[in-house]
């Protein structure tokens, strides 16, 4: 098919079709090496950008169009089931010979008359449903493929095993057909993200795919836009204000959902070259080679793996890119100011921090439950960080309640602070002060040899606490004295109040309970120091790289 023929050009008859991937994480985080996830990322990125409309292109049906595509994910437009099904029935042979494991799930949608302005949103939700319903009732892989005792398994995915595969010199191990798709799929990811980040962003991205450079903790980063499903539930609606007309009809649909999807993938990458170029700036006097590698871009998800010292400022500085660059995308802005009352959006962010063997899988889903405790404020830009000491099979609930102190000793008070927001304190509700980042910075300076609380004092501030709530504030006023300020550092040391109110589009909302609780923010600032994982500090003077290691 060549070029994109207006949608009533031709007949009338039209069927939405809908190709996704599922199961994406155990997809991708099913491996604990990086070449397998960036690889198998890479293959869920094709079959939306690449696959299908590559299968578009070889149909005879003048009426095809690519309506929107993206990662694992592509809605079309057809003028026939026969053309529709054809196109699913390529993607999903493809994806057997050349991504064994992925599932791919498509549908064609019910008919509708394409002249008709009130028709084809129905058919879009109706084919939505349909979709859900088809993947719903597709057999689990794991009891489709199945293992007899003669089979040599793969050590990483656990099916049988196709051939071997070279890890080193020394290193040979049996892997499954899908494990050996990913190993292949690594060489284009990392080409594509090298062209992705231009110039010489492209540096931090590691040169070989197994080796992640990282001083002792790695930090998995997931962020998120917020509300920005929101600008697709009442799409028309918004469409319909921006133009001041009646029903939208198919074509005016069409164009604004491509404008708004592009814009955003648009964006989402602007945002992760700004934040890259702002740690290469922050952090003059170090070397960031093979320190980063996103896994997921997309839309407005980013996922990735980096030395934990970056996690931190990489986010701050994602966010306020986000933010900017939303702003600046005009059909994008002009929907999200129908929706949300303001002309950009905003990002929020989960970072799991983890020693460089913990399984994938469970830190991304760390960071993922750490980007949905981040958006409970709802608009607003946030964070949430948790360094894992230990497992983390548990809930995040459960996990964070072993760092609190029995309730035998007084008031239960979490030992960390999170989310925290970002922004200057002064443009954030009075209400919500408590929880800027710009505190934890200022705590965070007071440490070490540049501040004045001491790293024995600060363990005698831990140990106190431990111990209770009356001697962690005794220890206080025994402290605070040294300070420059007495008086700030008592307020900021002390048990800091729960969140009295929620953010939303509107302002404040009444407190949600079991949402929060008295915290203390100097354990996250102690993270912060112990593990190196510097804020907008400068970076510090002396040559760190000698004591790097490598993740694999």
């Amino acid at each position: 098919m060549n070029g994109e023929p207006s949608p009533t050009e031709h007949t009338g008859r039209r069927h939405w079709v809908l190709i996704e991937t599922g199961g994406n994480q155990r997809y991708i985080f099913g491996s604990n090496r990086l070449r397998h996830v960036v690889g198998a990322s890479q293959l869920v990125h094709e079959i939306g950008t690449e696959w299908v409309p590559a299968a578009v292109g070889r149909l005879d049906d003048p009426d095809a169009t690519v309506v929107m595509t993206a990662s694992g994910k592509a809605l079309l437009l057809v003028g026939s089931v026969d053309a529709g099904r054809a196109v699913i029935r390529q993607v999903s042979c493809r994806a057997l010979r050349e991504a064994p494991g992925l599932q791919v799930t498509g549908v064609v949608g019910p008919p509708f008359d394409a002249t008709d302005p009130a028709a084809h949103e129905p058919a879009r939700r109706d084919t939505y449903e349909l979709h859900a319903e088809v993947r719903a009732a597709r057999r689990d892989p794991l009891l489709r493929d199945r293992v007899f005792p003669w089979h040599r398994l793969c050590r990483d995915s656990g099916q049988p095993a196709a051939r071997v595969e070279r890890y080193s010199e020394d290193e040979l191990v049996a892997a499954s057909a899908g494990v050996l798709a990913r190993s292949d799929a690594r060489h284009r990811a990392r080409r594509r993200l090298v062209e992705q980040l231009t110039g010489d962003l492209g540096d931090v991205v590691p040169a070989n795919t197994d080796v992640l450079r990282q001083s002792g903790w790695a930090a998995v980063v997931h962020a998120d836009g917020n509300g920005v499903g929101g600008l697709f539930r009442g799409f028309l609606d918004h469409v319909m204000a921006i133009e001041g007309t009646g029903p939208v009809d198919l074509a005016t649909h069409l164009r604004y959902q491509r404008l708004v999807s592009a814009e955003l993938e648009t964006a989402t990458w602007n945002a992760v070259r700004d934040a890259i170029a702002a740690l290469r700036e922050q952090r003059a006097g170090e070397e960031l080679t093979g320190r980063l590698l996103p896994i997921v871009v997309g839309g407005d998800d980013v996922t990735l793996i980096c030395d934990a010292a970056l996690a931190v400022p990489f986010v701050r500085a994602f966010a306020e890119g986000f933010a900017r660059h939303t702003a600046a995308q005009p059909t994008l802005s002009a929907i999200a100011l129908q929706a949300t009352g303001h002309g950009g959006l905003t990002a929020s962010a989960g970072i799991a921090v983890v020693k460089p063997h913990h399984p994938f899988r469970a830190a991304y889903e760390l960071a993922e439950a750490l980007t949905v405790s981040a958006k409970r404020f709802r608009s607003a830009a946030a964070f949430d960080l948790h360094v894992a000491h230990a497992a983390t099979l548990q809930d995040l609930t459960l996990l964070r309640e072993h760092t609190e102190p029995a309730a035998k000793c007084g008031p239960q008070v979490a030992r960390y602070a999170g989310p925290y927001l970002l922004g200057a304190v002064e443009d954030l509700p009075v209400e919500l002060r408590h929880r800027s980042v710009e505190l934890l910075d200022e705590v965070h300076g007071w440490l070490g040899r540049a501040g004045w609380l001491s790293t024995a004092q600060a363990h005698a501030l831990r140990e106190a606490a431990d111990r209770s709530l009356a001697e962690y504030r005794h220890q206080v006023r025994l402290t605070v004295p040294r300070a420059p300020d007495p008086d700030r550092a008592g307020t900021l040391l002390d048990v800091q109040p729960p969140t009295l109110g929620q953010v939303t589009d509107g302002g404040p909302t009444a407190p949600v309970a079991g949402t929060d609780a008295p915290f203390l923010r100097l354990f996250d600032a102690m993270h912060l120091h112990g593990l190196r994982l510097d804020t907008f500090a400068p970076a510090p003077s002396t040559d760190r790289s000698a004591s790097k290691k490598d993740i694999r």
